[in-house]
């Protein structure tokens, strides 16, 4: 303050400091702006999201930025090109001659309580894996390895869990051993919505990992991350512990609210699909998602939030599991959309009516094929006036697929009626 007067009596110098001064306020109005419209919590394996166009493997990797969008390390190399068959989706003749499987928690009071951290790594490593997916060069025709995550074995004949946007797009899921072996895994069923995935791979005699009591969890518990940061091949088996900061925390995570465990664990990207572990050798969760961004200074540049990773409760991963295992996909109403909520105050700043925002749309969505762009704010559902991303999502969730839900948008200054027919995610989010 006392710099600013003195530059005043400057001569030609007060006009300047004003200058700046606006400058200063536009920036932080800029950063308030997308601290209230944004989220700062991550997946852990991010990959090429529907709203980005696949690159060619042979040009150079694209920028984007800071948060690398994709599994796969920029810095390692493509693997040789592999078949194009098998086609990673389970055909459902195929899916029926499977033998069936009902996880169940295994109780505590049964299992040996680990002397120390080592011991428990040394039972449960040999059990995590490497999950790596392929996708089809756009030129060529030929697959390369495109992103990579991680995944663990839940039984001796072969069934491996992970999450769904690590498998996302594949063209060929391949699971990575830790002595190297690789054999291809075909898709059982995921669902988009808990982000959940169960493979399959023709093998026999592998040791699972036994499933914990997550329900029993308690704030202050040890536990143990196990996985592949950054790259499958030489990051494989990375160990990390932490404690439980938290046993139940509801996240939106890319328009998807689930209730996850908090851990201070480091976890990286690469990460995702891994095993949370507890100090009896169990899994009580899936490392899932992480806080990347606390927030942004004064002068723009974000800040780094560390310690705060999420892992899907293993209870409610069981439970989606043995659905996908009986009827093979869930079936989630959706239309493809990732919204965000315009209170009056934003409202205000950027002459809009209060609602819900579309800040992305999937392509070959619901949203997509009848219209909806990124901009428009759904003002009402069927009728409904919508003030809060719950009031679009819960409403969504209510109907079955095939069912049309009108909306009321509004776009460029004009109010618009946009029908959109409802989809199951499970299938247009793949």
């Amino acid at each position: 303050m006392g710099t600013n007067n003195q530059q005043n009596y400057r001569g030609g110098k007060g006009l300047s400091a004003f200058i700046w001064v606006l400058a200063i306020l536009a920036v932080a109005l800029f950063i308030v702006s997308i601290i209230l419209l944004g989220g700062f919590v991550s997946r852990l394996s991010i990959q090429a999201q529907p709203q980005y166009t696949v690159p060619d493997f042979d040009d150079p990797m694209p920028d984007f930025g800071e948060e690398w969008p994709f599994d796969f390390p920029q810095n390692t190399p493509f693997a040789e090109p592999a078949p194009l068959e098998p086609a990673p989706t389970m055909d459902p003749e195929v899916r029926e001659n499977l033998p069936e499987l009902e996880l169940s928690v295994q109780p505590s009071a049964d299992m040996q309580t680990f002397a120390s951290i080592p011991d428990v790594v040394e039972a449960a490593s040999g059990s995590v894996v490497g999950i790596l997916q392929y996708q089809k060069n756009s030129r060529t025709g030929e697959m390369g390895e495109y992103a990579s995550g991680s995944g663990f074995i839940v039984s001796e004949d072969g069934y491996v869990l992970t999450n769904a946007h690590v498998i996302s797009g594949a063209a060929q899921v391949d699971v990575l051993f830790s002595d190297g072996r690789k054999l291809t895994a075909l898709v059982v069923g995921t669902d988009i919505t808990t982000d959940v995935a169960v493979l399959k791979i023709e093998a026999e005699g592998l040791t699972p990992l036994p499933m914990g009591d997550s329900s029993a969890l308690r704030v202050g518990e040890y536990v143990i991350a196990i996985g592949n940061p950054l790259n499958a091949y030489e990051f494989h088996g990375t160990v990390t512990f932490g404690i439980i900061s938290a046993t139940a925390r509801d996240i939106n995570i890319e328009g998807f609210v689930n209730t996850y465990l908090q851990t201070d664990a480091a976890i990286n990207f690469g990460n995702s699909g891994g095993p949370l572990i507890n100090m009896h050798g169990q899994v009580i969760g899936m490392n899932t998602a992480k806080s990347v961004t606390a927030g942004y200074d004064a002068m723009g540049n974000s800040i780094s939030a560390e310690g705060i990773g999420f892992a899907l409760p293993i209870q409610n991963v069981m439970e989606i599991v043995n659905t996908i295992l009986r009827e093979g996909n869930l079936t989630r109403p959706g239309i493809g959309v990732i919204i965000r909520p315009i209170n009056e105050q934003l409202a205000a700043m950027y002459d809009m009516p209060t609602g819900c925002r579309v800040e992305s749309v999937t392509v070959g969505g619901p949203a997509e094929k009848a219209g909806l762009l990124v901009g428009d704010v759904i003002m009402e559902a069927d009728g409904k006036a919508v003030q809060e991303n719950d009031d679009v999502v819960n409403y969504i969730r209510s109907l079955q697929v095939g069912d049309v839900v009108t909306f009321t948008v509004y776009r460029d200054g004009e109010t618009l009626t946009i029908p959109v027919t409802v989809g199951d995610m499970n299938q247009f989010s793949k």
